[in-house]
């Protein structure tokens, strides 16, 4: 190893040590001032809530990549269009042969159908427990045969089912996921030979395949095969039907995964759901951007040119935001009813999420929600905690291009706030 890099590991020793040591009796722009010296690309806004009074602010009006806490911006904008106690629904029928016109819920000349229907609308909570449970339902209808084939709608969300915006070397890996109209096992299987989960790049076909498997099980006889295609709005719209209606946890409790697990898979269907839901077309991650940046124009009163979205769950570099615009978005979130709900979905310090393992010690631990964030070189944490004086605090750090860890930095700086 060269002298150059010995003294210039020394001094990064020198500077991490020393602000250990002195972090306390350090003012906050000392604290930050010290971080710039190994991470100039930082940023940096902490406003007290309860006050209205800005308490830190470095390159606040710079856009950095968010990473997760891109997901902030997900989970508020559906909690905003769709509700907390909205649910997925998904429907799975048999229409026309074997039905009697007049009792649309007895099949009859021995148990036939044509064809089963699956209508996906965004579901990306579905489990092969659920499909046990709808193949069952329809065995108890007398459903004994299937003739045709299982058809699944493939048009609810629009292809490209994995985000161009991201690497493609990420394909197959589990955190990456392709996004249709419906997830099933969170697009998860067991390959033959292989021990280990595989990631689907065709949920739907997948959802098909367990159908079929299941059906088989239960002595249900299927003589097509799965086949991904629009179904008719004529053949939706028939009356003359048997038709089970999953449902899926309310928003409340998806948010929650969403945030405290940082799921990315829930959060690219709760992104796509936007615009499908409110656009009435597929939707896309292009339709589906251009919503959520109205929400955050319109509804929230963010500059424009303060952010881009490119994405539902951070995993796109193409993201950006202010740090100062996404404390505003969380000041806009505190004031909303669905509020509760938001707050409950962020990792709480110490305890669970991708914060268990952070703020173990007091002040902070059991106080301060946030959500986390990081891809290569990107680090970042927003939300909330109460000062020592009771007071409401929201703040984002941001880091991107960094080399060092910033997590010491992050404790001793919002540990020095709470007692301010």
């Amino acid at each position: 190893m060269g002298r150059v890099t010995l003294t210039f590991l020394l001094y990064l020793i020198i500077i991490f040590v020393g602000t250990c040591i002195n972090s306390f009796s350090l003012t906050t722009t000392e604290i930050i001032n010290n971080q710039l010296k190994i991470s100039p690309n930082l940023g940096i806004y902490i406003k007290n809530l309860t006050k209205g009074k800005v308490i830190s602010s470095h390159n606040s009006n710079k856009k950095f990549i968010p990473a997760s806490n891109q997901k902030i911006i997900t989970t508020l904008s559906s909690l905003n269009y769709l509700s907390s106690n909205y649910r997925f629904n998904s429907y799975f029928f048999v229409n026309n042969i074997g039905i009697d016109t007049f009792k649309p819920n007895k099949l009859i000349e021995e148990g036939s159908a044509i064809n089963f229907y699956i209508d996906t609308r965004g579901d990306p909570t579905l489990s092969s427990g659920d499909i046990v449970r709808i193949v069952r339902f329809f065995k108890k209808k007398n459903l004994r045969s299937i003739k045709g084939n299982i058809i699944l709608d493939n048009t609810y969300f629009e292809e490209p089912y994995f985000n161009n915006n991201w690497k493609k070397s990420w394909k197959g890996l589990v955190w990456a996921p392709h996004v249709s109209s419906v997830a099933v096992d969170e697009n998860l299987y067991k390959a033959k030979g292989n021990k280990d989960l595989l990631m689907t790049d065709n949920p739907l076909y997948l959802l098909g395949i367990k159908l079929l498997r299941e059906f088989r099980k239960q002595g249900i006889q299927v003589k097509g095969k799965v086949v991904l295609s629009r179904i008719p709005v004529k053949t939706k719209m028939r009356f003359n039907k048997v038709i089970y209606k999953h449902s899926s946890k309310d928003l409340g409790r998806i948010v929650k995964v969403v945030n405290k697990k940082s799921n990315n898979l829930y959060a690219e269907h709760l992104f796509k759901k936007l615009s499908a839901n409110f656009y009435r077309s597929e939707g896309s991650w292009k339709s589906s951007a251009a919503f959520v940046s109205s929400f955050l124009v319109k509804k929230v009163g963010l500059n424009s040119g303060s952010f881009y979205i490119s994405d539902g769950s951070g995993l796109s570099r193409k993201n950006k935001i202010t740090p100062k615009s996404m404390v505003l978005l969380l000041d806009f979130a505190r004031e909303t009813e669905y509020f509760p709900y938001f707050y409950a979905s962020l990792p709480l310090a110490g305890v669970d999420g991708t914060l268990l393992k952070r703020f173990k010690s007091k002040p902070l631990y059991k106080n301060l929600r946030a959500k986390t964030g990081y891809i290569n070189k990107v680090s970042s944490l927003s939300g909330y905690f109460t000062s020592k004086n009771g007071d409401l605090y929201a703040f984002s750090i941001i880091v991107n291009n960094y080399n060092y860890s910033v997590r010491p930095f992050i404790d001793r700086l919002l540990t020095k706030i709470y007692y301010l």
